[in-house]
């Protein structure tokens, strides 16, 4: 810890007023550019898609949803404020161990039986970007 403090001492000694300014400049804007593009922050409902439709759920309530997936039915659930898979009919069951999601941008797939749940924000998300 004393060399570490002992180079940071010796770099900081090296720099001018003009690369302190530079320094300082760069991690404000870090900062700025994290807090503007920042995605998380809890959901407001979470998206739920099978292959015989898809359904929009609000986290605020408590609820069990049942859907039917090729291999049986899967058992979603929301429970305070956030959203996770019960049970499933697949082998490994890899999305029951996945646990709940709460924040934006938060999933759960169960790939055997082809079901996505996905947290969404509370306003609808939007489309940051398009490519053809």
């Amino acid at each position: 810890m004393v060399l570490v403090m002992t180079g940071l001492r010796r770099t900081a000694a090296l720099l001018t007023r003009a690369d302190r300014v530079v320094l300082y400049a760069l991690v404000g804007g870090g900062v700025v550019l994290l807090a503007a593009t920042w995605r998380g922050g809890a959901g407001g409902h979470a998206r739920i898609s099978w292959p015989g439709g898809t359904r929009v759920v609000r986290l605020d309530e408590d609820a069990r949803y049942d859907v039917e997936g090729p291999l049986g039915v899967t058992v979603v659930v929301v429970a305070g404020g956030s959203v996770s898979v019960m049970s499933s009919p697949c082998r490994e069951h890899v999305c029951e161990r996945m646990g709940p999601v709460r924040n934006r941008g938060g999933t759960v797939v169960c790939v055997p039986n082809r079901v996505i749940v996905t947290v969404q924000g509370a306003g609808g998300d939007r489309i940051d970007a398009t490519t053809r």
